[in-house]
């Protein structure tokens, strides 16, 4: 799925005015520098003297960068560059991680629970951590008509 952002480029007051055909005009290039978005100067505009913006449209997990030109308005040809990195530019990273981060707990729970040690007591299942010292979860046991068991267990509550 592709991201359209918003980016900018400064050129400066001495650069205003120059949107259009002739005018400020963008390519965009991956990591080798090949072309992935040939020159276009559509869709560009000035928001402050020399100061234009463009909505971009970037490839699913792409590297690479935004070269901005001044295009034929003006006597010399100035460039500016702008990298895109999907690990640093794309917001649905930031999504991702704080994803990820919200589960980290449940699974070193899981992880402690699976690689420690673990046993019963009277009617009761204890969870340790892999140091084997550390309790993590405690569970109640009971046989198949709810009475306290550690013999013929049949369901187990979190105590």
């Amino acid at each position: 799925m592709s991201l359209s952002l918003l980016k900018n480029v400064d050129f400066g007051r001495s650069r205003a005015d120059a949107t259009g055909s002739n005018g400020i005009g963008y390519t965009v290039l991956d990591y080798a520098g090949n072309i992935v978005v040939p020159r276009t100067t559509s869709s560009i505009y000035q928001t402050a003297p020399g100061i234009y913006a463009s909505d971009i449209t970037f490839p699913d997990r792409f590297n690479g960068q935004v070269l901005w030109d001044t295009g034929t308005a003006f006597t010399a040809v100035s460039y500016a560059t702008e990298q895109y990195n999907v690990e640093e530019n794309d917001p649905r990273v930031s999504d991702t991680w704080n994803m990820v981060s919200s589960m980290t707990g449940s699974i070193k729970a899981l992880y402690d629970m699976s690689y420690g040690r673990w046993k019963i007591v009277n009617n009761q299942m204890l969870f340790y951590a892999p140091d084997n010292v550390t309790l993590v979860a405690t569970f109640n046991l009971f046989d198949d008509s709810g009475t306290p068991s550690m013999d013929a267990v049949f369901e187990r509550q979190r105590a």
